[in-house]
């Protein structure tokens, strides 16, 4: 099937709000909207997709949503236990009433661990969540210093020690034991209330401490070798294990809440609640952030604890999460025709790595569209290990498509990492039929890691130019998103399009990429703000990269750090709140600044 370029933009911008992408969190997941114009243009009803890193399994369900079937695999454990919670099509009544009663039974077996007393009038409430805060103490004068206490007005870090003035560092503090600080209850308005921590908090928190519930909380350790070790100083810390990264109280509802739903009959059900279980963990556990506006969520991408942060009521979190699995199953199974022949319900995931695709016969697949580990950005399978630990096996790290940049296996991990993804796209050539097409998802920050996908793509065989190079613009959420360009981080993917030689036609292996004129290429993608809305300067990064994809160039030397400072030197600045570009040139050439 021949491409129609009119059927595909050359920007393509789908917000992270839909309820299917918002149901469980997934390290860049691609939200299946952007993946849905690729499949209609280059496949037809009834075709086969094949995704072989496919971590949720968003392509899965893209094709399912387009009637198309799909193959996909990963070496991701929790990658196929999430897209297999979104294939399960449970009904809402059932569900609804299933999970109401584990919660129920789980509400009873922790007994009464999350009750508190009301301080306005003395009643017997269920804590909604309580905010607890590190403590420091001062290396001049051991003054203990709990920090949600001394943030400013604002919710500012503290400056000094109040005792004694010592400049507070919080890299030097030594830390004390933390304290919580708050307990936020429904008032007798029915609106929530903050009050002070009272004896009956403590006094739970003291019998959780000794339940002996804590030693079955599944707990797997985060090891040196892990590159997350080092990357979140868990070394220092001590948070050495996903287990202690949960309350007492928080790890003996888990506890019971697992138990309860496992004990559930029916499959579909039951595979949508332990779904919904594995989505809140992350926001049960210390990593859920607080702050003086709103909460913060956790960090997907390290184990990061704040100095101050909650422990959320699990039942709180988990009736809300039912609520977004039924809304994604609406929205994706909404309306079908369950008992209707035309309609395929043909979506696989194997564990398998992408080098090795034995599942998958020679030119059996219409189509591919991948989304690669992106170098040495995100490293899924440490970050994993927080929701396998609740589940039956562990993701085989060593396979892992990712680039070490500490530890004993830093050492020849480029080298590794781009023999894999030349094995990975050799394997996509051997499956794929003779002149179909596969679309890559990839997005980082050094043009050495984008020459090597090119060289990768090029000697597994395909054409050495692309038929199509997209903009992929996700949206931006996170404080270092928007600064993306200040911190060297990329926030806009490139999705390249390329094709496996028809029959009789050369693969173009023997063709060498040139390496490309960095400086010119950038002041190409500079020239084109004039025509643009305002962007930021991980977009003009990207059309940079794409200017020399579609050349055939290779952009070895190219740094996100490069596009500044040419941005810089034109004149453009990045708005701090915004991550956009704004200046007198901006002004001048018809670009709005924000």
């Amino acid at each position: 099937m021949s491409p129609d370029p009119i059927r595909l933009p050359e920007t393509i911008t789908v917000p992270r709000t839909d309820p299917i992408y918002n149901c469980h969190a997934y390290l860049t997941k691609v939200p299946i909207r952007a993946i849905q114009p690729f499949i209609e243009t280059f496949t037809k009803p009834g075709e086969v997709v094949v995704d072989f890193f496919a971590g949720s399994g968003m392509t899965g369900l893209a094709a399912l949503m387009l009637n198309r079937r799909a193959r996909l695999s990963d070496i991701s454990v929790l990658g196929k236990h999430i897209a297999t919670g979104y294939l399960m099509d449970a009904a809402t009544p059932g569900l609804r009433a299933e999970a109401n009663q584990a919660m129920a039974a789980a509400r009873k077996a922790l007994g009464t661990l999350y009750m508190t007393k009301r301080g306005s009038d003395g009643t017997k409430v269920e804590m909604i969540r309580t905010i607890w805060s590190f403590t420091y103490l001062c290396p001049s004068c051991r003054n203990e210093m709990v920090f949600y206490e001394a943030l400013n007005a604002r919710g500012g870090v503290p400056q000094r020690c109040s005792s004694c003035g010592t400049p507070f560092a919080r890299r030097s503090w030594l830390r004390g034991d933390d304290v919580p600080v708050r307990v936020i209850v429904q008032g007798e308005n029915g609106r929530q209330v903050a009050q002070e921590v009272c004896e009956t908090d403590r006094r739970r928190m003291r019998e959780a401490l000794r339940d002996g519930r804590l030693l079955k909380v599944p707990s797997l350790p985060i090891d040196e070798d892990r590159e997350m070790f080092s990357r979140s100083g868990l070394g220092r810390s001590g948070m050495t294990e996903t287990g202690k990264f949960f309350s007492p109280r928080n790890s003996i509802a888990l506890v019971e809440l697992w138990r309860a739903i496992n004990n559930v009959q029916d499959e579909a059900i039951r595979q949508n609640l332990r779904f919904a279980f594995t989505a809140i963990l992350p926001r049960a556990s210390m990593r859920y952030q607080w702050s003086a506006k709103r909460p913060l969520n956790a960090q997907n991408q390290t184990y990061y604890v704040a100095p101050v942060y909650f422990e959320w009521n699990v039942f709180d979190l988990y009736g809300r999460k039912v609520n977004a699995v039924i809304r994604a199953n609406e929205a994706i199974f909404g309306g079908w025709d369950l008992f209707s022949t035309e309609k395929l319900l043909d979506v696989s995931y194997e564990i398998a790595s992408a080098e090795k695709l034995i599942h998958l016969d020679d030119c059996s697949a219409h189509y591919v569209f991948t989304d690669p580990p992106f170098g040495s950005n995100i490293f899924y399978s440490d970050m994993n290990l927080f929701q396998e630990a609740w589940l039956p096996e562990t993701t085989d790290h060593s396979r892992e498509a990712v680039i070490h940049t500490t530890g004993k296996r830093k050492n020849g991990s480029a080298e590794r990492y781009e023999e894999l993804l030349r094995n990975a796209f050799s394997e996509a050539f051997r499956v794929l039929k003779p002149g179909r097409y596969m679309s890559v998802v990839f997005g980082n920050s050094s043009g050495r890691i984008w020459g090597l996908v090119q060289r990768a793509l090029r000697d597994a065989g395909f054409k050495a130019s692309p038929v199509h190079v997209a903009l992929l613009d996700k949206g931006q959420r996170s404080v270092k998103g928007l600064n993306s360009g200040s911190e060297g981080v990329v926030t806009v993917d490139l999705i390249l399009t390329v094709q496996r030689p028809p029959k009789g036609v050369g693969t173009e292996r023997a063709v060498t990429l040139a390496n490309g004129d960095t400086d010119s290429l950038i002041r190409a993608a500079i020239d084109e703000l004039a025509d643009d809305r305002p962007c930021n300067a991980s977009h003009v990064y990207a059309r940079t990269l794409r200017k020399a994809i579609q050349k055939g160039l290779l952009l070895d030397d190219l740094h996100l750090g490069d596009v500044l400072i040419a941005l810089r030197n034109a004149g453009y600045r990045v708005d701090r709140k915004t991550g956009r570009l704004f200046g007198d040139v901006a002004h001048s050439s018809g670009t709005q600044s924000t």
